[in-house]
């Protein structure tokens, strides 16, 4: 028999998702009626407990009386009730007890617990099959395959009360009472689950790419952008030994694993000679292993396309040469905002079917619902949701980039807080993403990877770190920190300004060590972030980070 056609694919998950479709446009076509339906459904539920009643929730019936009775408030807001939750006290944010918490660092390395109930998940759930039904329509061909993805499947400890927490998709993708079996894996991973709980950063890695390398991958799917860049450079780098182990059947490391580690991963492994010919004449084509050539049935990515993702642009292009990306949506431990509807989307549509959604101008102004942004302007994220949080300011930095039917298509820009600025020039992730693109391009630097720092001395300047792809002379590097400036100044204005003015001296630029960004990955990894989580940071309060990072060279701008 042979394979479906994509036509037959892409009609089979219209039908499939026929019911969440229609939803999702009927909610697009008046999204002020149905997220004032979702306020009021929220509060009502949760009028008796203890936040209900201080904030009177039982007599609020409009948008007004929400926006009137409840202050915006951020998690050090929260923190006191949640962690009242975390201790096991009934009734403080929600009715319902969660079965998980969700555990991030956020942006201050703190950790933030929210509360995953039965409602959240279906609450979470219900817009992503909406998304599901456009990552068929984008590539049919990943059904006839498997998924090379990253997962942090493990529980992470539990709570005082006994409550699991972890990264939030554990809670997200597993029942009630049934966590720990959150690796028992799914069956569309090219990876088995027990892959994802290797503690030793290289093992794991490798372990991921061996089982791919001797699966058909149709589709590579994380969320950071940066993993699939890392999955590229380790087959790279691995390609004698896995060609070794795809050829015999065997993987390295393998022995070094606990037991009910290695029984399943074990129990998995398949002699592929041909996967590994295809990895040895992929490097020696082009000197590195292009990851198309290893699987050359893969048919898209899935990753963020927002914020920084734009500087692993070129590098996914080297190593995926031709295949199209589709944005996960503008997602967080509390919550799923946005829905992309296609590779081509510049952002994705405002998820007025989950929680209830406030927008508030950048510039300042009231709060606007996904019926009233306009396109180009910038707005703050406020949540409310079935996790217990209400009016909660997520600190993210949305820009309205279209409309679908009368909802607003968003596109995630920046954290709220995650800017730099000495003298007032407010220098944001993007600011110093674009930047990087562009002294790449003028100077022929191809770099793994950069951050950009403030030095306080007088006058105070600005630290540019890079860690190349390959080793470079005085004179590219000084061509990179110039091309770098000069980007810099013409998409920041304002450190244009203070550059002329000399209340900013000259930029530095220092040259990082081989893999400096790898490792500090691993060091993230190591103290307990999620890989999926990890990304490496453009933009760092404390020039002490980069030295961190390990400097081999410094250049310093003309004054």
């Amino acid at each position: 028999m042979g394979l479906l056609p994509d036509d037959a694919i892409r009609a089979g998950a219209r039908l499939l998702f026929s019911g969440s479709w229609r939803r999702f446009v009927e909610a697009t076509q008046d999204p002020r009626a149905v997220q004032t339906s979702r306020m009021l459904a929220l509060v009502h539920r949760a009028k008796d407990t203890e936040f209900g009643r201080e904030h009177g929730f039982g007599s609020i019936r409009s948008v007004e009386d929400f926006q009137s009775a409840v202050p915006v408030r951020t998690y050090d807001d929260f923190e006191p009730y949640l962690q009242r939750m975390v201790a096991g006290e009934p009734g403080v944010l929600i009715p319902d007890a969660p079965f998980f918490f969700g555990r991030s660092s956020g942006t201050t390395g703190t950790p933030k617990y929210i509360p995953v109930t039965p409602v959240y998940v279906a609450e979470y759930r219900l817009p992503r099959r909406v998304w599901a039904r456009q990552v068929v329509q984008a590539f049919p061909g990943l059904v006839r395959g498997k998924i090379l993805t990253m997962h942090s499947p493990r529980v992470e400890g539990t709570t005082p009360a006994g409550t699991p927490f972890g990264s939030v998709t554990v809670g997200l993708t597993t029942r009630p009472g049934a966590v720990e079996q959150a690796l028992s894996g799914n069956p569309l991973d090219a990876t088995p689950r027990a892959a994802f709980a290797i503690d030793d950063f290289d093992l794991k890695y490798y372990a991921i790419l061996r089982f791919a390398a001797q699966s058909r991958v149709t589709l590579a799917a994380a969320i950071n952008p940066s993993t699939l860049v890392l999955f590229a450079k380790k087959l790279d780098e691995d390609a004698e030994a896995l060609a070794r182990d795809l050829h015999d059947g065997t993987m390295r490391g393998l022995d070094a694993l606990p037991a009910d580690l290695k029984r399943p991963l074990e129990t998995a492994l398949r002699k592929r000679p041909d996967a590994a010919r295809r990895i040895e004449a992929s490097k020696a084509a082009h000197g590195f292993v292009v990851a198309t050539d290893v699987w050359p049935e893969l048919c898209g990515l899935c990753c963020w396309k927002g914020g920084s993702a734009p500087f692993y642009a070129p590098q996914l292009e080297r190593y995926y040469p031709g295949r199209e990306a589709l944005d996960y949506g503008f997602l967080a431990t509390e919550g799923g905002f946005s829905i992309p509807l296609s590779p081509a989307s510049k952002g994705g549509v405002v998820s007025v079917l989950g929680h209830f959604l406030e927008f508030v101008p950048e510039e300042g102004g009231a709060p606007r619902l996904a019926d009233g942004l306009e396109v180009g302007q910038r707005y703050r994220v406020l949540v409310t949701g079935s996790h217990g949080l209400y009016r909660y300011d997520i600190n993210d930095v949305v820009e309205c980039v279209g409309h679908f039917e009368n909802t607003a298509e968003v596109a995630f820009v920046h954290k709220g807080g995650n800017m730099l600025s000495v003298t007032g020039e407010k220098i944001g992730e993007r600011h110093v993403v674009d930047a990087a693109a562009r002294a790449e391009a003028e100077s022929g630097v191809a770099a793994a990877g950069f951050t950009v720092a403030c030095a306080l001395t007088e006058p105070p300047h600005y630290v540019f770190a890079v860690e190349p792809r390959a080793p470079i002379e005085e004179d590219r590097a000084r061509a990179y920190l110039a091309a770098f400036e000069r980007a810099l100044a013409d998409v920041n204005m304002e450190y244009a300004a203070k550059r002329s003015s000399q209340r900013l001296g000259a930029p530095e630029l220092r040259v990082l060590e081989a893999g400096a960004y790898d490792r500090e990955r691993r060091r993230r990894v190591e103290g307990g972030a999620p890989d999926s989580h990890v990304k490496p940071p453009h933009l760092a309060k404390d020039e002490a980070f980069v030295e961190r990072l390990g400097v081999v060279a410094r250049y310093e701008a003309e004054a």
